[in-house]
């Protein structure tokens, strides 16, 4: 999504710590490198955010690192007892979407007065970064047929489950290629969804001095962003989700038992990174 500028200011990864616990204990050094690729803060706006990421990470251990755990234990369970199925992944999907909207309800409030301080330069670097990473994916997509979308997509999820798994079979591949073959089209809905959210960000930001008019849409643009996607996509959208649900249990019901072992060590030791971050206080 367009959001990167303000997800990097509050988080760089989506289940931050779930790397390793160093990354997370490197993680404000993370946040403030990914920042600055959009804007250079003065002095003052910058004592100011170090005091939101501060606040935010003690936050962030304490209360939410716990409910990241327990859901990755209970899609475990669901995984390990055959129970999962595609309205359950729903249900996943949606619990992830919560930990954002948590994290933006927690920052927000301090973070949109360093934004509404930005002067009309600091504004133009955050906007002219945005454009560069718009048409970076507008030239990465642009041209591309279904069948190289396919193969792209293929490739991204075969690689994200020999991560997981350590190898990937025929059968699993041939599983990952039937269902990239079959999920609907929303390239174009997609890309025109994260321009009209760009647009009023934009519009947002050059209006950051109305105090009500940007508190009101900058808090909408982060925790309401389906509000801006048509009926149609959010439709084929819910649909593509459950169609990835399906192919996950497919591909769960394919594991061997060297995949399985290797799947469930990596799954126990990120449950224990977040533990042991949780309690490390």
């Amino acid at each position: 999504m367009t959001k990167k500028l303000l997800l990097v200011l509050l988080c760089s990864l989506f289940f931050v710590g779930c790397s390793t616990k160093v990354s997370y204990f490197f993680l404000d050094w993370a946040i403030e490198w990914e920042v600055e690729e959009y804007v250079d803060l003065n002095s003052a706006q910058q004592d100011k955010f170090d005091e939101v990421i501060e606040h935010f990470l003690v936050w962030h251990r304490e209360e939410e690192l716990p409910r990241y755990r327990d859901q990755l234990q209970l899609l475990s369970a669901q995984a390990k007892q055959n129970t999962l199925t595609p309205e359950l992944w729903q249900q996943q999907v949606t619990m992830a979407k919560s930990h954002w909207y948590r994290i933006f309800n927690f920052v927000m409030p301090e973070l949109l007065p360093i934004i509404a301080s930005f002067d009309d330069d600091q504004v133009q670097q955050v906007l002219i970064q945005l454009k560069k990473e718009q048409q970076e994916l507008v030239d990465e997509y642009a041209g591309k047929d279904q069948a190289e979308l396919v193969k792209d997509s293929n490739k991204r999820i075969e690689k994200q489950l020999k991560e997981w798994t350590g190898n990937v079979s025929e059968v699993q591949k041939n599983i990952i290629h039937q269902a990239t073959t079959e999920r609907l089209a929303t390239l174009d809905m997609w890309l025109e969804y994260r321009h009209e959210w760009q647009r009023q960000f934009e519009q947002a930001l050059l209006r950051r001095s109305e105090t009500e008019y940007f508190s009101t849409q900058m808090t909408r643009l982060m925790t309401a962003p389906d509000e801006l996607k048509s009926l149609v996509y959010r439709d084929k959208v819910n649909e593509n989700t459950h169609k990835f649900g399906s192919m996950l249990i497919a591909l769960n019901q394919t594991f061997t038992d060297k995949q399985r072992q290797h799947f469930d060590k990596k799954l126990t030791e990120l449950v224990d990174d977040l533990t042991e971050l949780h309690l490390d206080k």
